[in-house]
């Protein structure tokens, strides 16, 4: 097996879809949740630390596990924000589906955009499959002041938990909690998903991984890794080095 991911990464909506074959990573945890579908199997370890060999399996977010490398894979990844999880979690984790065979043999460069789009579409079905894509429960008012706020200083200076409260019209103990009730980790966590998020999509416009970790609002480039290996088990250059951007996969509207 490669010692990097070598597939694709395409934009799906506001998901992201990775195509080609899995590396193993170390147990991480992100604010996406994650399908992957692996038609030859992968070893996966979930946030109990149980192990199992399977061909699909579900992630909710801000879950910790780990996987292990695949020949090849389709996996899908969803933010918290944009689905109604709750509704996934009740899904057997270990969710089979029928798939074009055909697919199984092009999980790579090869995959066309189409079947991608395919691919994307039924791997979101798994965890979504009688919503909306992007429907989910709308957010207390506050929160929302509070997401675009740290989405606006993600590449800037930090904010504290006190401005932030300011800001938003509650105090510091109601901000924390409404945060975390809705979205399932604190300001401070959730800034440092938006400042990956920044800086990946600054490596798909082509800036360097330096480059890339200063847009984010990281440090230097070896915070960059750290908070990436933390939430992918795997660092910049192993995830995203050698892979090729393949662009939106949604279709515009007629």
């Amino acid at each position: 097996m490669p010692a990097k991911l070598t597939g694709v990464l395409y934009t799906f909506q506001t998901h992201v879809l990775y195509a080609g074959a899995l590396i193993a990573s170390a147990r991480h945890k992100h604010h996406a949740g994650q399908v992957i579908w692996a038609p030859g199997g992968v070893l996966v370890e979930d946030e109990h630390g149980a192990r199992r060999q399977v061909t699909m399996y579900v992630i909710p977010p801000d879950s910790a596990h780990a996987h292990g490398a695949a020949a090849a894979a389709a996996v899908l990844w969803v933010d918290r924000d944009d689905l109604p999880w709750g509704r996934a979690r009740q899904m057997p984790l270990d969710a089979a589906r029928e798939l074009p065979a055909s697919w199984c043999t092009q999980l790579d460069a090869s995959l066309a955009p189409a079947d991608a789009r395919e691919v994307a579409a039924v791997l979101l079905d798994v965890v979504a499959p009688a919503a909306r894509p992007g429907a989910h429960a709308p957010l207390h008012p506050a929160v929302r002041r509070m997401c675009a706020l740290l989405d606006t200083t993600a590449s800037e200076r930090e904010i504290s938990v006190t401005e932030l409260a300011r800001r938003s019209g509650l105090s510091v103990r109601q901000l924390r909690h409404r945060f975390t009730e809705e979205l399932g980790l604190n300001p401070s966590a959730y800034l440092r998903w938006r400042r990956l998020r920044r800086a990946l999509a600054a490596i798909e416009r082509g800036a360097t991984l330096t480059a890339a970790a200063l847009e984010g609002g990281f440090a230097d480039a070896a915070h960059f890794a750290r908070v990436h290996r933390a939430q992918f088990g795997m660092t910049p250059s192993q995830a995203l080095s050698s892979v090729r951007f393949g662009g939106s996969l949604t279709q515009p509207a007629d």
